[in-house]
């Protein structure tokens, strides 16, 4: 067993803020302890991250590990790399093997990669609305440097509790969609419940519609977007009207209408060219 948990001091980022969130979880009777003093950061008894040149400090020139995307890691990263099965697995015993890999790789990718890319200056994730790493530097200050750290840590605490949490929620349902879900044509994934489908039906490159019901009783065809996260979906649909027609959402990505079998031809038909 390890006698402290060991990160840098000073200004602290959301690299070794999360990655202290994911030790804390897993090791919650050792204090961390912020230093860059070389007795503690070069002590083998202690865990050392983010710092001290060991195996979980990116720092080094010659440091070359990186994301499945290329993104070169920082310390969240390769703690998540090491520890995130065991983590999600703290906060979720029963879950099965296959639903905890799943939500390890989303985790990395949909969260954590990005968290990597700001803290080593990856400027394709730049955003010019606020992100988490801008919120978590804002806790910080100089002259209070022990307890906004403290209050950072719990905030990115509940940020990634909450996203592990969603994630399992998520990967749990959508088994559950692939298991019902059926192919109406090549083209036309009908499903006959209610969860996420998307990233399923991202899988089929045919795919253009996906077919469900709503928890008002209406059914909804939704396109399948061009590429992940994008809002642009591979068919829009026209502004058709008839009745049994709810709503079609003015960019055509979907359209609200009274029955399955209306829905499903409907998906038909626009597919096969009518555009009112």
């Amino acid at each position: 067993m390890y006698k402290n948990l060991v990160t840098h001091n000073g200004k602290f980022h959301a690299d070794d803020v999360f990655a202290s969130v994911i030790m804390t979880r897993l090791f919650p009777t050792l204090t961390i302890v912020r230093t860059r003093d070389e007795t503690m950061t070069g002590d083998q008894s202690n865990f050392v991250y983010d710092v001290g040149g060991g195996e979980f400090d990116h720092h080094g020139i010659d440091d070359t590990r990186q994301h499945a995307n290329g993104v070169p890691m920082a310390a969240f990263g390769l703690i998540w790399q090491q520890f995130g099965k065991q983590y999600i697995a703290d906060l979720n015993p029963d879950l099965a093997p296959t639903i905890t890999q799943a939500v390890y790789e989303k985790i990395d990718s949909h969260f954590i990669v990005g968290i990597d890319a700001l803290d080593n200056g990856v400027s394709a994730y730049q955003s010019e609305v606020f992100t988490v790493p801008d919120i978590i530097n804002d806790f910080y200050e100089e002259d209070d440097e022990a307890n906004s750290f403290d209050r950072a840590l719990a905030f990115a605490k509940m940020i990634l509790e909450n996203r592990v949490k969603k994630t399992i929620a998520k990967e749990i349902a959508q088994q559950d969609v692939i298991a019902q879900a059926t192919f109406a044509s090549d083209q036309i994934l009908f499903v006959p419940i209610s969860g996420p489908w998307k990233d399923y039906a991202e899988q089929f490159d045919q795919l253009v519609f996906a077919v469900l019901p709503r928890k008002d009783g209406n059914w909804m065809i939704q396109g399948v977007p061009v590429a992940h996260g994008s809002f642009e979906v591979k068919h829009a649909i026209p502004q058709i009207k008839e009745e049994g027609i709810v709503f079609i959402h003015r960019t055509g990505f979907m359209a609200v209408v009274d029955t399955a079998e209306h829905a499903l031809q409907l998906a038909k038909d626009v597919l096969n060219g009518r555009e009112s």
